[in-house]
């Protein structure tokens, strides 16, 4: 027998104790860290956007996702030619394939939310990526890419999971897709004559997205194609050459078997040139140069296509495309002569002859292959001597050798030791007189080929720094301090003090740590908000300054947005010059509950006690929902859409434990709750935030109290007709109470008036009505649900599934919708 549950759960005198113990004790300084501490993270994230690129001239209607993030929440795009409102619109649920049911674990888990857009981009707006970022007044996130490209683009439409259902697409195009769930599959099919090279360029870690993608190629006999393959950081690109006329297809799916709303990809399917790499990799700044740009040829090698390039006046990296490309290709641009190496240099009496100061060029064109250059160097002179492969997701890692005239080592180093991928050597001669350096990769004799290049800088040493952050957004709260890692990268011989400066500061915020001693190489850099600062988002450009020969040099910090690859790989630059300080609003409610296990039955919705604690003043209503981060999986607990009324402490918070959990599997369930408001700040601004409980509601689940169920599986139906559905309540001593049954959200034109099985019945006859006009799909799910109410409010909630079907012979698509005619 099933104990009453009214003796097992607290009352709610018991209950209001606890919570007004915990809050004494946090006042007091005395509550258990193990209690005290907030285990899931409570600031705002973004996760994704979707579609995450569009056409130039074109307005495109997105989904943006993120966790901790309240209704309201502000929506900010940067990138030449493109503009959205400046606030997110509402809520959706996108048509997702449903994953199938398994076992929850006990690792945190995440349920991003969505929320409507979109975004406006000018017909000449730049073909580099724009960023985008949320915020509210619980903080500020970091930026993600929105890519502009100026193809026909094509969003997925579910479902697409089988070969027969293949979204039909014509080249070229890009593709927006989303894995969106365990089973989702993504097939495209697109017609190729024979003779063309179709590239399949993916971008998906490179926007950020949580997929790791499998991409695949099938030909029109359904026959997968060994294709040319290979990897733009973490991303493939696929190359084929068509054998024969007809239709071919493609497969998009994740290799982890995972999915979800944020595994956006988006695919080019394309017959134009993919630019893999440029050879030479860069050149001198003003300088017109022919630059071999190397294509991929769909059965295994590079093809050349040399272009003029004109080098800007500027230094540093740019992006660039030629011909008819459909991607962009990294180059570099330096203020040193440059050369190419010649090709007979693989040995150290034919070495090639470095005049410094130089860049050199070259490739490592097979697994053997090494370069000797000799150096004529002055005694007592400093160099440096740096190292690069290129592009940024070459496979390549340099390894750097200097040898003296008897073939003794000097010194050497390689790509794997360095901090951001740059063989670097500061080395001063001792004497006048010739050097050897010798570069090979560290995968010598395994790997090479002609997309092993790399940039080879030999100079007289030249002190410098650079400066960088792994973040770039700052959130700091009104009355409280925040500090950022700035990491120094002394570059030659520079060994100095720098001082940081950060411009755009808004009132309120002071700035400290700006003094970095000789020799650091990282730093603090805090933000300080005074309690009356306003709470808003400035953009900040911060620099460092030092003197160094006699003259100042400013150097800016380049901080990491969201957009990359484990490997810092992204769509073009994966850093901006730039950061987004938040100044945070001080929390004006907290929610508490007693963290003690509470028993409750499943198929109940449990009413918890919590207490909401408003600050300075607030007043205004509170939605509160079930939160976005958990601890754990919740095997289907939910919290119905609560509001807290403005004169509320205290409220009963309703979970929803699903009759479908599984038994004996969690010891416990622990639910975080989440409240958002919206309300006017001092300053007169609109504000929206999100709080997370401070504490977990605590449950022990014990066994339903009730099932309903259906007779008969499967009815049969016709149009314009009645069918009787016998319904089953299979009770236990513990709820004999009566049940209310209503057919839910059922398709168009199908109705069943609402029933209700008296206290102690067990069955009942559900009438459901078929309209006249209706055209039925062969079969379709209908779900019943029933509600009663226990002893202490708690309410009891069962289903039962069943389905109608045609007649033999009389089905038509198993897809058609139920739709009057």
């Amino acid at each position: 027998m099933v104990e009453n549950l009214t003796s097992w759960h607290f009352s709610a005198e018991h209950q209001s104790c606890g919570i007004r113990f915990f809050v004494f004790l946090v006042a007091c300084g005395l509550a258990p860290a193990l209690v005290c501490g907030q285990q899931v993270a409570t600031d705002p994230s973004s996760t994704h956007i979707f579609p995450a690129g569009g056409r130039r001239g074109t307005e495109v209607k997105v989904q943006v996702g993120g966790e901790c993030i309240p209704p309201g929440t502000r929506f900010r795009i940067w990138g030449e030619g493109l503009t959205a409102p400046s606030e997110l619109g509402d809520r959706v649920t996108g048509n997702y394939v449903p994953s199938p049911r398994r076992k929850p674990s006990e690792q945190p888990v995440t349920h991003p939310t969505e929320w409507t857009s979109h975004i406006t981009i000018a017909a000449d707006a730049s073909l580099s990526p724009g960023l985008w970022r949320l915020s509210c007044a619980r903080g500020g996130t970091g930026g993600r890419p929105f890519i502009i490209g100026d193809l026909p683009e094509l969003i997925e439409s579910e479902s697409n999971s089988e070969p027969a259902d293949a979204q039909q697409v014509e080249l070229p195009i890009t593709i927006n897709g989303q894995i969106a769930g365990e089973c989702d599959l993504d097939y495209f099919s697109f017609s190729a004559h024979v003779g063309d090279v179709v590239k399949v360029d993916t971008v998906a870690a490179r926007l950020g997205s949580a997929l790791d993608p499998i991409v695949q190629i099938f030909d029109p006999a359904g026959h997968r194609i060994a294709a040319q393959e290979l990897r733009v950081g973490a991303d493939p690109v696929l190359a084929f050459r068509a054998d024969v006329t007809g239709e071919y297809q493609l497969l998009i799916s994740s290799v982890t078997f995972r999915g979800g709303p944020a595994f956006v990809y988006r695919v080019t399917l394309s017959t134009t040139p993919f630019l893999r790499f440029a050879y030479p990799a860069g050149g001198q700044t003003g300088r017109t140069e022919t630059i071999n740009f190397f294509t991929l040829s769909g059965d295994g090698h590079f093809l050349p296509q040399p272009h003029t390039v004109s080098f800007p006046g500027t230094t540093g990296p740019f992006w660039t495309r030629h011909g008819d490309s459909s991607n962009a290709v990294p180059l570099l641009t330096g203020n040193l002569p440059e050369t190419n190496e010649s090709t007979n240099n693989n040995l150290r009496e034919s070495a090639t002859e470095l005049r410094l100061p130089q860049v050199m060029n070259g490739q490592l064109e097979s697994s053997t292959d090494e370069d000797w250059y000799r150096l004529a160097c002055r005694g007592g002179t400093s160099l440096s001597i740096e190292c690069l492969a290129q592009p940024g997701w070459s496979a390549a890692l340099p390894l750097v050798t200097l040898v003296d005239a008897q073939g003794s080592l000097v010194s050497a180093a390689n790509a794997i030791q360095a901090v951001d991928g740059t063989t670097r050597i500061l080395w001063q001669p001792p004497t006048d007189g010739e050097w050897w350096l010798r570069v090979r990769d560290l995968q010598h004799g395994i790997r090479g080929g002609p997309d092993f290049i790399y940039r080879l800088t030999v100079q007289e040493a030249v002190p410098d720094f650079l400066l960088s952050s792994k973040v770039d957004v700052i959130n700091v709260v009104q009355g409280a301090r925040v500090e950022v890692d700035i990491a120094i990268q002394n570059v030659g011989s520079f060994s100095g003090p720098i001082e940081l400066i950060a411009e755009g500061i808004p009132e309120g915020v002071t700035v400290e740590g700006t003094q970095i001693a000789a020799g650091q190489t990282s730093a603090k850099l805090a933000f300080v908000a005074t309690e009356e600062a306003r709470s808003c988002d400035v953009m900040l450009r911060i620099r460092g300054k030092a003197e160094i020969a006699g003259a100042t040099i400013e150097r800016p910090v380049r901080a990491m947005h969201l957009g990359h690859d484990p490997d810092g790989i992204g769509i073009e630059s994966s850093s901006v010059n730039h950061v987004q300080l938040t100044i945070v609003h001080k929390p004006v409610f907290r929610l508490y509950c007693n963290e003690a296990y509470q028993y409750a039955h499943r198929g109940t919705v449990y009413p918890y006690l919590m207490e909401v604690e408003r600050l300075n003043g607030f007043d205004q209503p509170i939605h509160l929902e079930v939160a976005d981060r958990q601890i754990k999986d919740l095997d289907g607990i939910d919290i119905p859409a609560t509001t807290i009324a403005s004169d509320q402490s205290k409220f009963m918070l309703p979970l929803y434990l699903p009759e479908t959990m599984h038994i004996n599997v969690q010891a416990h369930s622990n639910v975080y709750a989440q409240g958002h408001v919206a309300f006017v700040d001092k300053f007169g601004q609109r504000q929206t935030m999100l709080v997370v409980s401070t504490m977990r509601c605590m449950i022990r689940t014990l066994p339903t109290v009730v099932r309903l169920r259906c007779l008969n599986r499967e009815l049969p139906a016709t149009t314009k007709s009645r069918v009787m559905c016998s319904l089953v309540l299979d009770r236990t001593p513990n709820f004999l109470g009566p049940m209310q049954i209503q057919l839910l959200d059922p398709p168009l034109g199908i109705s069943a008036e609402a029933i209700t099985i008296a206290a102690g019945e067990t069955t009942a006859d559900a009438a459901i009505d078929v309209e006249k006009s209706m055209t039925l799909a062969s079969s379709i799910p209908l779900r019943f649900r029933a509600v009663g109410l226990m002893d202490g409010d708690v309410q009891v909630v069962s289903e039962a599934l069943v389905t109608l079907v045609l007649p033999a012979g009389a089905a038509l698509d198993e897809h058609q919708e139920v739709l009057p005619n």
